[in-house]
């Protein structure tokens, strides 16, 4: 069985391995010991161990069906060696990497995770193969790579799990407002800016525009409550939490860039951007999550996330999503937060080179076409990586150029507290509150930043401590 299972994988990798692979010369393996991958220099692959059964963990049905589907084509003297668990990709008692954590042996062998929950827990995943390391630096996204993978080469990118700028074609059609692009930056030259979409709104007056019956209360949900969605408006002066990620124990909140956020939320509510049904502006306590009613044509824009049906809303509502960067403020670019999803090996899995001869396959242009064409999901690769799969669906073609311009979530840990995320001061020091303070005039933005700022320090103090 070995050296048929060896042939079988050897004929399938000659077509799918990239150039970039080829040649590097990694040391040849002759037989799998149970605890790391064990590479033929000869075939280009990893030996698969005798007997061995690799349950991949993914966050959906469908995905998981067609990746076994696809396995047993490509390798019908493999048939039912790759099975699979709809396992959830997010951090759980038996989802994540949290899950492998607690899981162990019983959690999948390669599984789907989200990038920044490694962090903290690389003792439980396989320290990946050179192979992987030269794959991952090279063709995955590199900023999403080299974050992650900081003590070892643990994670491979794949997928953007994050949200990007979009406008209703049909409603602004409709509205008519000129859809002219001489810039060609995929957004009508009429409402490329924040200022023009400002200028805009307040022209309605005391009677709001209509799009099939319903009144458009709000033009741009602009989120306070929900922090991660949030963030953009941060960035409407060039502000970066953590700017360039040299000093983790400093979010930049002092930074005029992070006021001038501050102010744009500010200038925001000045504007008939979002008003309740009676016409008055839209309270701070009332501005959550809001995103998912755009895709029912509630909002000329919004932020759509990757997780989202917009293929299916746009047919069951008869509309036409376009996708872009967002509008600029003062010339500045917005920029939403994302993170990525990508596989990783349990680091208690019995077979650790199937493991990684699997791990291989994903990361084949053809593989990640099957995940394309059964997912939402975008690929988290360099634009001239030769595993970019071939994207038809325009929608995901423009999402995906979007997401390219997002910030990628930090993912380091305070230095003397190596398993608390410094992304978590974000989280932790209820931002929003002063969100909600600016949006209200409560407080001014040079009053909120100063009291975000002690908050943040506080909170560093007392996370950014050794657990010795």
């Amino acid at each position: 069985m070995k050296k048929l299972v060896l042939l079988v994988l050897s004929l399938l990798a000659v077509g799918t391995l990239s150039a970039c692979k080829q040649e590097r010369g990694y040391t040849d393996c002759e037989e799998p010991d149970g605890t790391q991958a064990c590479w033929s220099a000869e075939d280009e692959l990893f030996r698969w161990e005798d007997g061995a059964v690799i349950e991949i963990g993914v966050d959906s049905d469908s995905m998981g069906a067609a990746l076994v589907a696809k396995w047993d084509a490509d390798f019908p003297e493999l048939e039912g060696m790759l099975t699979f668990r709809n396992y959830g990709s997010a951090n759980g008692a038996s989802s994540g990497v949290e899950g492998i954590e607690t899981g162990q042996g019983e959690a999948p062998d390669v599984a789907l995770v989200i990038d920044n929950e490694v962090t903290g827990r690389q003792a439980n995943l396989l320290p990946l193969h050179e192979y992987f390391q030269d794959l991952g630096s090279e063709q995955t996204l590199n900023t999403a790579y080299e974050a992650i993978n900081t003590v070892g080469t643990h994670y491979l990118p794949a997928f953007y799990d994050g949200m990007t700028f979009s406008w209703n074609k049909t409603m602004l059609e409709d509205l008519g407002v000129d859809l002219t692009d001489e810039n060609g930056d995929n957004l009508p030259d009429a409402i490329d800016t924040w200022e023009e979409i400002f200028a805009w709104a307040d022209g309605f007056g005391e009677t709001r525009p209509t799009f099939n019956g319903n009144e458009i209360l709000e033009v741009f949900p602009i989120s306070l409550d929900e922090t991660w969605s949030a963030y953009s408006s941060l960035t409407a002066e060039g502000w970066k939490l953590f700017g360039d990620g040299s000093d983790l124990t400093d979010p930049g909140f002092g930074d005029p860039e992070f006021l001038g956020g501050l102010e744009f939320i500010q200038e925001f509510s000045t504007h008939d951007m979002s008003v309740d049904e009676t016409g008055a502006k839209k309270a701070a306590s009332a501005m959550g999550w809001r995103w998912d009613a755009y895709l029912d044509g509630a909002y000329p824009f919004s932020l759509v996330g990757t997780w989202m049906d917009v293929d299916g809303k746009e047919t069951e509502n008869n509309l036409d999503f376009k996708f872009s960067a967002m509008p600029t403020y003062d010339g500045q670019v917005l920029s939403p937060l994302m993170k990525t999803k990508g596989f990783v090996i349990n680091g208690f899995t019995e077979n650790p080179s199937a493991a990684s001869e699997v791990l291989r396959w994903l990361y084949t242009k053809e593989t990640l076409e099957t995940i394309m064409d059964s997912s939402a999901y975008l690929p988290a690769l360099e634009a001239d990586a030769e595993i970019y799969p071939d994207i038809d669906s325009e929608n995901k073609a423009e999402f995906a150029a979007g997401m390219a311009l997002n910030h990628i979530e930090p993912a380091g840990a305070l230095p003397e507290a190596p398993t608390q995320r410094a992304m978590n001061v974000y989280y932790s020091i209820g931002i929003n509150e002063f969100y909600r303070a600016v949006w209200d005039g409560t407080k001014t933005p040079t009053e909120a930043q100063t009291e975000i700022v002690a908050a943040a320090t506080t909170w560093i103090t007392e996370n950014n401590v050794s657990g010795d």
